[in-house]
């Protein structure tokens, strides 16, 4: 960890932010619900060193409920979040839009023009529930969520509308490297006994990865097929690493900081902080390295 001067763009009273040498990029963020009145959403953290600046592409096209990620393929901002642009990044998805309401949009990204993939009305268990997990190679992760829910995962087929079950017994909310991941409880509640379970997509076997007493709730998958977690109770988690069923490593990690939300994207994971910051794990490293007083709400990409 080298420590660095703050930005003048970062928010007075947070910490300078911390790098790692050996990381020399630029990771593209969302700072929307910090951005003051007109200005652009997005924009870059620069590794090492951590500082931030917006850029006023990242505002063109913008949705009323999306956040924009940048397209690497095609060296552009997108109006929508990374998990629902193609790995190969020539199209999105785009759903639960006011000009599309819950019905699912495939979105040419070079030139915006749209094709219906699927009705919104979600599963009939639970009408309009389906929400995007992720946009695979293989093609679009759906699981059930909001009010009326019902356990699965389902994809949806970009290039003909039709979406299938893939497996009914959890809800799983993470997909990445072949696996899906689900919570028991589901949705952050708490329980006696929590659970953590592994779909191998190629098999459709499940297996338990955690089985505990003690509070375990998945923050990401990794590339490499495991997952961190938030390991213990509310307040003082722990981001620790399932290598295994029931192997838990800590992950080094100043205790300020407390993962909200998770992007799987280059050279690893990315972790949004709760407050303020972002976290990298990257396989093989068994470590995070933290870009304190950054205060964004999402990352939009990889880093590069």
């Amino acid at each position: 960890m080298t420590a660095c001067t703050s930005s003048a763009t970062q928010p007075a009273g947070q910490s300078p932010s911390a790098s790692p040498a050996s990381l020399a990029c630029r990771l593209p963020v969302d700072a929307s619900t910090y951005s003051g009145s007109g200005e652009p959403p997005g924009g870059w953290i620069t590794l090492p060193g951590g500082h931030f600046v917006r850029d006023p592409a990242s505002a063109e096209g913008r949705l009323s409920s999306h956040v924009p990620s940048y397209d690497r393929a095609l060296g552009r901002w997108v109006p929508v979040e990374a998990n629902f642009v193609a790995p190969d990044g020539a199209t999105y998805v785009l759903t639960n839009e006011q000009s599309v309401g819950r019905d699912f949009y495939l979105v040419d990204a070079a030139t915006g023009a749209r094709h219906f993939l699927l009705s919104g009305d979600g599963p009939s268990q639970a009408p309009a529930s389906w929400t995007v997990v992720t946009y695979a190679t293989e093609g679009i992760y759906l699981w059930s969520t909001g009010i009326g829910t019902i356990p699965g995962l389902w994809l949806l087929d970009p290039r003909s509308g039709a979406v299938r079950l893939v497996d009914g017994s959890h809800y799983w909310g993470w997909v990445s490297g072949g696996f899906a991941w689900a919570d028991d409880p589901a949705f952050g509640g708490t329980a006696t006994t929590y659970k953590v379970y592994r779909l191998d997509l190629g098999t459709g076997a499940v297996t338990a990865w955690y089985d505990g007493a003690a509070p375990a709730r998945m923050l990401s998958p990794t590339p490499e097929g495991r997952a961190l977690v938030e390991f213990g109770d509310i307040g003082k988690e722990q981001i620790e690493l399932l290598t295994a069923p029931n192997q838990l490593v800590v992950l080094d990690v100043p205790s300020a900081f407390q993962a909200d939300f998770a992007l799987v994207a280059s050279p690893g994971v990315w972790l949004v902080g709760r407050q303020s910051g972002v976290a990298l794990y990257r396989p093989g490293h068994d470590t995070l390295v933290v870009a304190l007083g950054v205060q964004i709400i999402d990352v939009a990409g990889g880093c590069y």
